[in-house]
């Protein structure tokens, strides 16, 4: 069912189809629903970029017309797939009677309606959805309300609005909208707003415990923004909304929230395009309750988190790709090229290298006059990784550069590259304690470069005698032991049983923290193999990392963070050892 009111009528324009296969979804799940799924969003750009990703399997959700000549979108998108999957339509430069046309011709309904101008003529941008089977709904389409119309078609409805735009003619101002019964299990609380200051809008959000819908700029004249905004009470999402932000700022903040655009809108202030975007968590719980936590325990700059099974799935992830200072974490790197020269029988563990005692001579690349050490590499591969000395790690760039530190960084960063397969956004740029995140460039890294290179020393790139002396000269994830005995006792586990348990436990890790400029840098990466009573341990790779924080929390450990992450694993580790 369908109702049109107040439509222009105009010449034929151009359209786009596409229809994917029909699929059973719940009203607006896209807008609703915090299940991981794949997204996509675009903002300044043609049709034919639109219909490019539509094309790779994307369903748009909200269309937006940023600008009409040229003409150009901005949308967000959910993969067409379970459990978004929908049969739908878009097009764009229709008129009132095409509109009408392509409802009926599709038996659809409408989703997402937009008017916009061609000199004097209204056409209209539209996403439509099948309203068949499961799907079919009774629902209603109006173009050209004023706010006080509006008020009473939802009045007279029951409605609830799924969509809400405003426009301006001359001195008058119009709403289009797309309404559905607000009854049966369709009912919600929800509430619609027009001409909110953004201190009012948050005193509503507030008032009513909501979260935003849709958000529509209303006006940005005299730098007083105002909003046009559906909201929703709150059933448990996790969400954010933003405005005043360019397209490097919004992808920035879906990154670290790790969440994706359900509404976007793009205005010009001052001459400037900026956005507003409505943000949902796509999340598994455990990456959520982790991203909390280093959200809770740090302020300013960026954060990320990573647990993968070895050989297998990805358990929790959160900007693993993003590139951050890795301070001292980024030395395992070192200390698995000197243990695959040791395998390559190049070096032994008893080679001397030449080692500068103090931070001035560690960091010159002229050492004339400064007072060398000859250490055994061995003991030069453990203060590196256990004390995380400084000196002994720049003597491991120069050893393997022949006196060259830079030499030996080429030669580190190629087995990087090369032997562990890692990015190019991993790369040791200079020497330790020398700089830091000031050198240009700076040491770099990524969480899923951290994990490969632990899953890669543990599937082959070490031999068993080379990993277990990789091992031993690398600090172990002694803060597992809190979180085994908290689970252990939980569960019930005997004392015997949790001896075996820890007894059969093994871990590697290297953490790294640095202060520069009153910027905070903390991180950690490493393995673990948790024991299983009867059959194969199960192996995770893992990292973390604080990046140019403004502050940390007094009292938080990035090893301690490491651990909870990993403590539904340790959980399910331990369950096999009940009642044997």
């Amino acid at each position: 069912m369908k109702t049109v009111s107040f439509l222009f009528a105009a010449f034929a324009g151009f359209l786009l189809l596409s229809t994917p296969a029909q699929a059973q979804v719940a009203e607006l799940s896209e807008r609703r629903l915090m299940q991981p799924t794949g997204w996509y969003w675009l903002t300044g750009v043609t049709s034919d970029q639109v219909s490019q990703r539509v094309a790779q399997g994307y369903r748009i959700f909200d269309l937006e017309i940023e600008s009409v000549s040229p003409l150009r979108f901005s949308t967000a998108m959910v993969k067409n797939d379970s459990p978004h999957k929908k049969t739908w339509w878009w097009f764009y430069g229709l008129t009132a009677q095409q509109v009408s046309q392509k409802i009926d011709q599709h038996n659809a309904r409408l989703i997402d309606l937009e008017v916009y101008f061609v000199g004097s003529e209204a056409r209209y941008a539209l996403v439509l959805v099948s309203n068949t089977g499961d799907q079919q709904k009774a629902w209603w389409y109006y173009s050209k309300l004023s706010f006080e119309q509006l008020q009473a078609k939802l009045e007279e409805k029951n409605g609830r609005l799924l969509d809400l735009d405003t426009y301006v003619i001359g001195a008058d101002r119009f709403f289009s909208a797309v309404m559905v019964p607000n009854t049966g299990s369709e009912a919600k609380n929800w509430w619609y707003y027009t001409n909110l200051t953004a201190a009012e809008l948050k005193t509503k959000l507030d008032q009513h415990n909501a979260r935003i819908t849709d958000i529509e700029v209303r006006s940005t004249a005299g730098n007083n923004i105002t909003f046009t905004v559906l909201m929703e009470k709150l059933a448990g999402e996790t969400w954010w909304y933003y405005y005043g932000k360019t397209m490097n700022q919004v992808n920035d903040l879906a990154d670290q929230h790790g969440a994706r655009i359900i509404d976007v809108e793009p205005y010009e202030d001052g001459g400037q395009k900026r956005l507003a975007v409505v943000l949902l968590r796509n999340t598994n719980d455990l990456t959520n309750d982790m991203r909390k936590h280093l959200a809770a325990n740090s302020e300013g700059g960026a954060y990320g988190l990573y647990l993968k099974k070895v050989d297998g799935n990805v358990l929790a992830s959160l900007q693993e790709d993003k590139a951050f200072y890795p301070a001292s974490t980024i030395k395992v790197l070192e200390h698995v090229h000197a243990m695959r020269a040791v395998q390559a029988g190049t070096v032994s563990l008893a080679t001397n290298l030449k080692k500068y005692e103090n931070g001035a001579e560690s960091c010159a690349d002229n050492h004339a006059g400064h007072t060398v050490t000859n250490v055994s590499l061995e003991n030069i591969l453990k203060t590196m990784m256990q004390n995380s000395d400084n000196q002994s790690t720049n003597a491991v760039q120069e050893y393997f550069g022949n006196g060259n530190a830079a030499t030996g960084r080429q030669k580190i960063n190629q087995t990087a590259s090369g032997t562990l397969g890692l990015s190019s956004k991993t790369k040791i740029n200079h020497k330790f304690g020398c700089g830091g995140p000031t050198n240009n460039p700076a040491n770099s890294m990524t969480l899923a470069d951290l994990g490969k290179l632990y899953e890669k020393v543990t599937t082959g790139t070490l031999n068993a005698a080379n990993e277990a002396k990789f091992d031993q000269l690398m600090d172990n994830m002694s803060k597992l032991t809190e979180v085994i005995n908290e689970e252990a006792n939980s569960l019930g586990i005997s004392a015997a049983n949790l001896q075996i348990f820890k007894n059969n436990l093994e871990s590697r890790a290297k953490a790294g923290s640095f202060t520069s400029g009153g910027k905070k840098y903390l991180s950690v990466g490493g393995w673990v193999s948790l024991p299983v009573k009867s059959g194969s341990p199960k192996e995770y790779v893992f990292g973390l990392y604080i990046d140019k924080a403004d502050s940390i929390q007094e009292g938080f450990s990035i090893w301690e963070a490491g651990a909870k992450m990993l403590r539904e694993s340790i959980r399910q580790a331990l369950a096999t050892y009940q009642n044997n």
